[in-house]
C-alpha cells in the first residue's frame, strides 16, 4: 500500500502522481476515491493522507466507502 512521506495512507487521483503506482494497479480503470493501491482495498478517516481530519469526516468517508466496496464488488 503506497502511503506519503508521513505515513498516510495515498488513495484515489492522488496515486495517479506516484512513480510506482503504474507498475502495481493492473485495472483498466482509475481507483476509486477511497481505494488505495491495492485494488479493493479502501481508507477512510485519519489513515488516509487528506486535508480533512476528525470523527465527521471519517464518518462521512466510511459511508462512502462502503459504497465503492459495492461497486468494486459489481465489477468481479
Amino acid at each position: 500500500m503506497l502511503r506519503n512521506e508521513k505515513g498516510f495512507v495515498i488513495t484515489g487521483r492522488d496515486l495517479m502522481r506516484e512513480k510506482s503506482f503504474k507498475a502495481r494497479w493492473k485495472l483498466d480503470r482509475e481507483p476509486f476515491m477511497p481505494e488505495t493501491s491495492v485494488p479493493g482495498i479502501f481508507a477512510s478517516g485519519d489513515v488516509r493522507s487528506s486535508e480533512l481530519t476528525g470523527i465527521s469526516s471519517a464518518v462521512g468517508e466510511g459511508s462512502m466507502a462502503i459504497r465503492y466496496v459495492r461497486k468494486y464488488l459489481e465489477e468481479m
